[in-house]
């Protein structure tokens, strides 16, 4: 990854990876591949530089999981919703997800 674009547009938010887009419209013919490379070369990069990464750094990318998976619910019984800490003024907060049966797993 050479050069790397991050874009806000008209169309809403795209990234270009060596001029190439991410975004896939109806009539992109680039092969598939092309585009699963790429986003490939972005989880490498992720895990290269892992170690540098801050604990937000980590709640976006646990964010993502868990809001974008089917695998994962939240259990609302057990998570805290926001509230103001009196010691120090914080709003803190704890969502708990659990992964969900699966009838296939052993």
């Amino acid at each position: 990854m050479k050069k790397i674009e991050l874009i806000e547009n008209c169309f809403g938010p795209d990234v270009r990876i060596d001029d190439e887009s991410l975004f896939v419209h109806e009539y992109d013919n680039r092969n598939p591949q092309l585009i699963s490379d790429l986003k490939s070369q972005v989880f490498d990069k992720l895990k290269d530089i892992e170690d540098k990464m801050s604990m937000d750094d980590w709640t976006k990318l646990i964010e993502i999981i868990v809001d974008r998976s089917d695998d994962y619910e939240q259990d609302e019984e057990n998570s805290l919703p926001f509230e103001s800490c009196e010691q120090c003024g914080n709003w803190n907060h704890a969502y708990i997800y659990i992964k969900k049966e699966n009838d296939t797993e052993s």
